[in-house]
């Protein structure tokens, strides 16, 4: 677990911070853009989002005093340290009085621990973030705070965000496979998903390795109309642990990633186009392919109910949810913004693998409804085909 924050003290009076913060919201920091212009984002979408700072960033004076008083906002992130130590400085150049501890977790530390210390009473963390295996419980415990009045809201599609405004997709993140380039031709790779687990499927027989998580893709096939609940049921699960016979792995994506490297199995999956091209960039001899339909979903952010930094936490969110935020975070760790006026070229890693192609959406409705069904189809039969608990 690491932990990166950054200090800062309130050195300026209220009446300073809000005359400052209002001409900082009216154009883009130099910080942010040379940050954006020496890690690769495109002059184009660097003017697009300095344009959209006047609106987007245009928080209320009285959120800004407030939150001048507030304590540190304190969340756990699935961003590597570094990623948070390369975009924090970007917004404590726009925010320098809002401190943040970002604590780098995974899985049940970052969304089951900080949800059961907030319904035994405790707020161990005030914003949450990837927490959409746990979204069903979140809802039941009435556990998130309302984040729609943030004046970037509306740049967040609204099939990408909570009907009553508790939360919102914070990045887009695209789920294929990963393949060992010296194991694995072009020509075995699947164009759709029914011709990964079809009888000929050349890489069938334990070539590939696959993690227990359903979350990631499955659900995205289970909704779309190619597939579906019936035939995912009876068709494509059956032929996906009979017919593709893959290495079960206790390993989560990370495993993934890594271990087609040391030749445990031929390809990967689910892999995460970010982490993916962070790889690849090291010239490892790996390559990243997406079946049609492609699955895509949106890590989602909110907010704790009455936390002690409610105002500087909306704050933060909402710079995240801008065209600034996105695209640093972007530069920073290749996290693909979620933003509606970002879904363009030049704007998410590894996107010439799926740009045009037909995709799969792991909506709202797919994760509240649908993820519970899923879980009751693909949990008996992970379990019997062997998969480890």
């Amino acid at each position: 677990m690491t932990t990166y924050s950054k200090s800062s003290w309130l050195s300026c009076s209220v009446v300073a911070l809000v005359a400052m913060s209002a001409a900082a919201s009216a154009q883009m920091t130099d910080e942010a853009r040379a940050f954006l212009s020496e890690n690769g984002i495109s002059e184009a979408l660097i003017e697009q989002a300095d344009a959209s700072t006047a609106t987007e960033l245009a928080v209320p004076a009285e959120w800004l005093e407030k939150a001048a008083a507030e304590g540190t906002i304190d969340f756990s992130t699935n961003d590597a340290s570094e990623h948070v130590a390369r975009w924090l400085p970007v917004f404590n150049a726009r925010y320098p009085d809002i401190e943040i501890i970002a604590t780098e977790t995974s899985g049940a530390a970052r969304a089951v621990q900080p949800l059961l210390a907030y319904k035994a009473g405790q707020l161990v963390r005030h914003i949450v973030v990837s927490f959409e295996g746990s979204l069903q419980d979140y809802v039941e415990a009435d556990a998130l705070a309302e984040i729609d009045d943030l004046p970037a809201w509306d740049g967040i599609p609204e099939d990408r965000r909570a009907p009553n405004g508790t939360f919102s997709g914070m990045q887009n993140t695209t789920w294929c496979m990963i393949y060992n380039k010296d194991r694995v031709s072009e020509e075995e790779l699947p164009a759709t998903w029914w011709d990964l687990v079809s009888e000929d499927s050349p890489l069938k027989g334990g070539r590939v390795g696959a993690a227990n998580r359903a979350q990631l893709w499955t659900l995205n096939l289970w909704t779309h109309p190619d597939y579906g609940p019936e035939r995912m049921t009876n068709e494509f699960l059956p032929a996906f642990f009979s017919t593709l016979q893959p290495q079960l792995r206790a390993e989560g994506v990370g495993g993934m990633i890594n271990l087609p490297l040391v030749g445990e199995f031929d390809v990967g999956l689910p892999t995460p186009n970010d982490e993916t091209a962070e790889i690849m960039e090291t010239g490892a001899p790996v390559g990243w392919h997406c079946p049609e339909p492609v699955p895509q979903y949106f890590n989602l952010i909110g907010m704790f109910r009455d936390s002690p930094t409610h105002y500087s936490s909306k704050v933060f969110i909402n710079w995240l949810l801008s065209q600034e935020g996105q695209l640093v975070r972007l530069a920073a760790g290749g996290d693909g913004p979620v933003h509606k006026d970002l879904q363009i070229e030049g704007a998410a890693p590894l996107a010439e693998e799926f740009a045009g192609k037909d995709i799969a959406l792991r909506t709202l409705d797919g994760m509240l409804t649908e993820l519970p069904k899923v879980y009751e189809v693909w949990n008996p039969i992970w379990a019997q085909a062997g998969g480890p608990e």
